[in-house]
C-alpha cells in the first residue's frame, strides 16, 4: 500500500507570497528571515550596551605600564608599537644573527640592482627613445636630443631641418623611423601591392608595435624597481652604519623615501 500511496500525486504546499497590494514592499518576510534579523539586531544591541557600560565605568586616571608600548591603529584597536615588537624579537635572536641577516639582505638587493641595470642596458640598446609627442610611452624614459653642428652663425640662423634630414615636415620631430623622401616614395609605390600582401604587412606592423610597447613597459617597470631598490639599499646601509660604533647625531630626518642623515663626531686616531 505504501508504494501506491507514493504513486498518487500530492498537493504541493507553497510558501505564502506577498499580497498584491503590498507588492511594492518586496518579498514577504518568513519566520526564518525574521529570526535571523532579530538575532542580528539583539547582538548589535548587546554590543552597544556593553560598550556603553564600559565607557561609564572607565577610570580616566587608570594606568598600566603596557600602555607605553601600545598604540591605537586606524581601525581603533590597540596594538603594540614597532619598538615593542622589535624589543621582543631582539630578545629571541642574537644581535650577531640579526647583523648577518641584514648583510644578506643588502647583498641580495645589490645583486638584484646589478641584474636590473644589465637588463635596462640591453633594452636601451635595442630600443629608440621615442618622444612623448609621437607616442604614449612613459615620460620617465630618457629621451635624447639630436644636435647638429654648423660652421658659421649664418648657417645656424638659416638652418632648415627638412632639407638637412631630407624628409617631410611631418617627420622632422621624430627621433626614430625618420624616413627620407626616397623611402616615402618607395613606400607609396609599395601600397599598390595585392590585398594579401597588404594584410600580411599590416599584421607584421601590428606585431612589431606590440613588441615595442611590451619592451617599453618592461623598461619602465625595471627603471621604477631600480629606483626602489636603490632607496632600500640606502636605508640598509644607513641602518648598518647607525648600529655601529661611534657617537653620532641626526642632522636631517628621513623624507621622500630617502634615509635620515647622521653626522659622526670626529675621533682622534692613536
Amino acid at each position: 500500500m505504501s508504494s501506491l500511496r507514493n504513486a498518487v500525486k500530492r498537493v504541493t504546499h507553497k510558501e505564502r507570497s506577498q499580497p498584491r497590494n503590498r507588492a511594492s514592499f518586496g518579498l514577504l518576510e518568513k519566520k526564518k528571515d525574521y529570526k535571523q534579523r532579530a538575532k542580528d539586531y539583539h547582538k548589535k544591541q548587546d554590543s552597544l550596551k556593553a560598550m556603553k557600560q564600559k565607557a561609564e565605568l572607565k577610570n580616566p586616571d587608570e594606568f598600566y605600564f603596557g600602555m607605553k608600548n601600545a598604540q591605537i591603529n586606524q581601525y581603533g584597536k590597540h596594538v603594540k608599537t614597532n619598538k615593542a615588537l622589535y624589543d621582543e624579537r631582539k630578545d629571541e635572536m642574537d644581535p650577531e644573527a640579526i647583523r648577518i641577516m641584514k648583510d644578506q639582505d643588502l647583498s641580495y638587493i645589490r645583486m638584484q640592482k646589478q641584474k636590473d641595470l644589465k637588463k635596462i642596458e640591453r633594452l636601451s640598446q635595442n630600443l629608440h627613445f621615442i618622444d612623448s609627442t609621437n607616442n604614449d610611452h612613459d615620460n620617465d624614459v630618457q629621451r635624447g636630443n639630436h644636435t647638429v653642428f654648423v660652421d658659421t652663425l649664418e648657417e645656424a640662423e638659416n638652418f632648415d631641418e627638412v632639407d638637412h634630414f631630407d624628409t617631410v615636415p611631418g617627420m622632422v620631430g621624430r627621433s626614430f623611423n625618420r624616413l627620407k623622401k626616397a623611402d616615402l616614395i618607395q613606400a607609396a609605390a609599395a601600397t599598390a601591392a595585392t590585398p594579401e600582401q597588404q594584410k600580411r604587412r599590416k599584421n607584421f606592423q601590428r606585431r612589431v608595435a606590440r613588441a615595442r610597447s611590451a619592451a617599453y613597459s618592461e623598461l619602465k617597470a625595471r627603471t621604477k624597481r631600480l629606483k626602489i631598490l636603490a632607496q632600500a639599499e640606502a636605508h640598509l646601509i644607513t641602518e648598518k652604519l647607525v648600529s655601529g660604533k661611534g657617537t653620532k647625531r641626526k642632522i636631517k630626518p628621513a623624507e621622500n623615501g630617502h634615509p635620515a642623515q647622521y653626522l659622526w663626531n670626529r675621533k682622534r686616531l692613536k
